[in-house]
């Protein structure tokens, strides 16, 4: 296969398992076997080692966390990684050095090195599998020992005790809210997902004392993770903005190890105040028509699909948009809390509070395995909705209905935001 733009690499890479791409049956080490991992890395001559990483793992607010961080450690003059996902717009985006994506040539050259030596090995011949995210995150060890960086701020994919980024050695750990999300795999108990999130907790943490960062948590979540014996240092934060307590938290621990100079709380705020990540409560305001018709409309983007998000979500809607009419245009995936998404975003006991305002709910497809049919959404977990099964058919369709004193909001999956907003920074919708 000849990789020659983004989309051939990704396909590439895709063409091993993407847990992204299926509904995993099984989570173990008979999938996710990160001995495996290593020796992949070792024998491709990565030495992943090297990085000295701030691992972040838990069920919202980890990127957030992880680009507050990066920020700031950057505006302190370090050199600074950051591995997030999923990516809204292209993969380059959750692999970055200094606030720059990696650079598309510096991918493609990456993926091609990777296929050479898959290639050579006979690996696939073998049955010595990597996955998507394996790849990805060889690609990003790569990336960031090459350029010198002095600190990798990496967020977990699914997990953490097998995620592919629990190679890493860290030198700071960091659990965000834990919420129940992919229960099927995690497990249906707050014991049973903390299992996997403080995963990342592992022996070399241990044994190098490395310590863990705990967000605001529900009790009942902190009371499971206080009766575990972890076996190294644990900050627990207090106070609001989980997001805001964590990382401040986590980098008044660095100064206090003199990891990095005395904490700048000024700094620090101007940064939290004018944090903008893709994706992530994205204001995009688009004109349409033409002429004295011309009209400009207020859309935005959010990745939330957790209860947790969605509730942070509503709450900053209507602190930014008050007294706004919203127009939701929503699709989930099979394997996230439906009922507890929709419920604090759209609920009957929230729309009763905005009665007045008559927002409007729309489903919508936006991936053909992992995803609820928009009908399928209506049925069961919201009669009062409307359904436009094509994502850009429905978004075009919003977009020219809309009136002045309405707001689109589209969210609840990646998959749906990333597939329309590719479209508006493109100026193709």
């Amino acid at each position: 296969m000849k990789i020659s733009d983004l989309e051939s690499a990704v396909e590439y890479l895709k063409s091993f398992t993407s847990y992204e791409d299926i509904i995993v049956g099984k989570y173990d080490e008979s999938a996710f076997d990160l001995g495996r991992f290593r020796g992949f890395l070792r024998k491709y001559g990565v030495s992943y080692e090297k990085v000295r990483a701030i691992h972040i793992a838990g069920s919202k607010g980890k990127g957030t966390t992880a680009n507050l961080m990066a920020s700031y450690l950057r505006r302190k003059g370090h050199k600074v990684g950051t591995f997030t996902s999923p990516y809204v717009i292209d993969v380059t985006e959750e692999i970055v050095v200094d606030g720059e994506p990696i650079p598309e040539e510096k991918f493609l050259k990456y993926v091609r090195k990777l296929q050479r030596f898959i290639a050579r090995e006979k690996l696939v011949e073998k049955g010595q599998m990597v996955t998507y995210f394996e790849l990805l995150t060889t690609i990003m060890f790569q990336y960031f020992l090459e350029r010198g960086v002095d600190f990798a701020v990496l967020e977990v994919g699914l997990g953490g005790r097998l995620d592919s980024t629990n190679v890493c050695k860290p030198i700071l750990t960091i659990i965000t809210s834990i919420e129940k999300e992919h229960e099927k795999l995690l497990g249906n108990t707050y014991a049973q997902i903390l299992n996997e999130k403080l995963g990342i907790v592992k022996d070399v943490n241990k044994r190098l004392k490395v310590p863990l960062i705990v967000a605001p948590q529900k009790p009942v979540v902190l009371k499971e993770i206080k009766r575990r014996r972890l076996g190294v240092p644990v900050v627990y934060v207090g106070g609001g903005d989980a997001n805001f307590e964590a990382a401040m938290a986590a980098l008044v621990n660095m100064a206090r190890r003199d990891l990095i100079d005395e904490f700048d709380e000024k700094l620090f705020l101007k940064i939290y105040h004018h944090l903008a990540i893709m994706g992530r409560f994205d204001i995009e305001k688009i004109n349409v028509g033409t002429g004295r018709a011309l009209r400009e409309k207020v859309v935005i983007f959010d990745i939330a699909h957790t209860a947790g998000s969605a509730q942070y979500l509503r709450e900053k809607l209507d602190r930014e948009f008050p007294g706004q009419k919203f127009v939701f245009l929503i699709s989930m995936m099979k394997d996230k809390d439906v009922d507890g998404f929709l419920d604090e975003l759209v609920g009957k006991d929230v729309m009763s509070r905005f009665r007045t305002r008559k927002h409007k709910v729309y489903f919508t497809n936006s991936h053909p395995v992992r995803g609820h049919d928009a009908g399928e959404l209506r049925r069961r977990f919201y009669k009062e909705a409307k359904v436009v099964p094509d994502p850009i058919e429905a978004f075009q369709l919003l977009l020219k209905k809309m009136k002045k004193d309405q707001v689109m909001v589209v969210t609840g999956s990646h998959f749906l935001v990333g597939s329309i907003l590719r479209l508006v920074k493109r100026r193709l919708v």
